[in-house]
């Protein structure tokens, strides 16, 4: 006879429950008989077998624990979960680093990577109607050929994290980018002499710090965990390793970040957040990389910039020429800055000389695009005053008080 559903829900809260207070008291066998018990109640129950696996190992029943985990592997993958998947499999893997059938359903999941990017295709090859923005599950694994995937996710390191632990921390250099499995977090920018701002919440199969990849410049902010949170960590040396076996590598990289940079230019930049994503993706489109060797003059003080720039990789001295004839230096521009836009829409003239300290490369949109695509918004134009206004105040301030100038100025 068949329990009612109600009936069900109540017995599955109450062995949940059960399960958490034995795991606080140290009883992990009686733990995982508990969970046990939900599974058989709810077999599609993905979180309560994932703690059966998890149990299974903790108590070293090691090949329960692989039956278990490859389980989870194979419903994850047919439900399109391939991040969760991908964890499975990294399970498996540490507990039995030469299971077979695991590294085959690695290997598979490479091709289930090129069907979630032709599922955005119609049958005809025209591209599908836009979808409310969201992120993409797997944005970088997606561009990767199958032999670097499977090298990829062979050194992929899973990290566990504690509700309410930092995973990133701004101001610190970073070195590698992160993969939400399962949990939130929270992202938060300190502004100097303010409070604490929530930029964004992230769930699960979220990528962020992958500037930490390819720079070093500091954090722009801070991740903490909201509850506990499950990783896939890539670091700059996993990413040094790969690309010295396969060279192509790099330029995929190179493609993500700078995709993502302009993704989060168009979201946070006040002159572009008006805009509707139609036209935010039609701009983005229009950036052309440009590559400058050191000393390259970029913005020339007292004249009208010719474009707006996107620095991603590099460093740019910025130098304003006093009246009497010397020399103040400003602080070096770090991957992530953008400017000359200021100049480009309201037709001023730049306040300071900026050229490549380093080889940079640099993204650069053209007066043309600015002009036809951007400036014709009347909340861009009020943006754009206000922004002009503040950062005249601020450098003339700064310059009156003979301060060093930190942050944004009027180029």
């Amino acid at each position: 006879m068949a329990i009612p559903s109600t009936e069900v829900q109540q017995l599955v809260r109450q062995y949940k429950d059960s399960a958490a207070a034995n795991i606080l008291q140290g009883r992990p066998t009686e733990a995982l008989a508990d969970y046990r018990k939900v599974v058989e109640l709810t077999p599609l129950d993905s979180a309560a077998r994932l703690k059966v696996a998890e149990l299974l190992a903790q108590l070293g029943h090691r090949a329960d624990a692989v039956r278990e985990f490859h389980h989870l592997a194979i419903h994850y993958a047919a439900e399109g979960q391939l991040i969760h998947a991908i964890a499975a499999c990294k399970l498996i893997l540490a507990l039995d680093p030469h299971h077979q059938e695991t590294q085959e359903n690695l290997a598979s999941l490479s091709a289930m990577q090129d069907a979630e990017e032709r599922h955005h295709l119609h049958e005809d090859g025209a591209a599908a109607p836009p979808e409310p923005r969201k992120p993409a599950p797997t944005p970088l694994f997606s561009r990767l050929p199958r032999d670097i995937f499977v090298a990829l996710l062979g050194l992929l390191e899973m990290r566990r994290i504690p509700g309410g632990e930092p995973i990133i921390t701004e101001g610190e250099h970073g070195h590698s980018m992160f993969i939400l499995v399962e949990g939130n977090v929270r992202v938060v920018h300190t502004p100097e002499n303010a409070p604490p701002r929530t930029l964004a919440e992230l769930a699960e199969g979220s990528f962020f710090g992958e500037m930490g990849l390819v720079s070093d410049a500091p954090r722009m902010a801070s991740v903490i965990a909201t509850r506990d949170c499950t990783l896939l960590e890539l670091t700059r040396e996993m990413l040094t390793q790969l690309t010295a076996r396969f060279p192509s590598l790099e330029q995929v990289v190179l493609q993500f970040y700078k995709d993502r940079l302009l993704d989060n230019l168009m979201q946070s930049n006040p002159i572009f957040q008006p805009l509707a994503e139609e036209q935010k993706r039609a701009i983005a489109e229009r950036f052309q990389s440009r590559t400058v060797e050191p000393g390259t003059l970029l913005l020339q003080q007292g004249q009208r910039s010719q474009a707006l720039y996107l620095l991603l990789r590099g460093r740019c001295a910025v130098v304003h020429q006093e009246p009497e004839g010397g020399e103040r230096s400003y602080p070096d521009m770090t991957e992530g800055a953008i400017f000359g836009e200021i100049s480009l829409l309201l037709d001023l003239r730049v306040t300071a000389t900026v050229r490549a300290a380093t080889p940079c490369l640099l993204l650069v949109l053209d007066p043309e695009t600015v002009k036809e695509r951007v400036l014709p918004h009347p909340e861009v134009r009020r943006n754009l005053t206000r922004l002009s206004r503040e950062r005249l105040d601020r450098t003339a301030a700064m310059l009156a008080e003979g301060a060093e100038v930190r942050g944004s100025f009027l180029i």
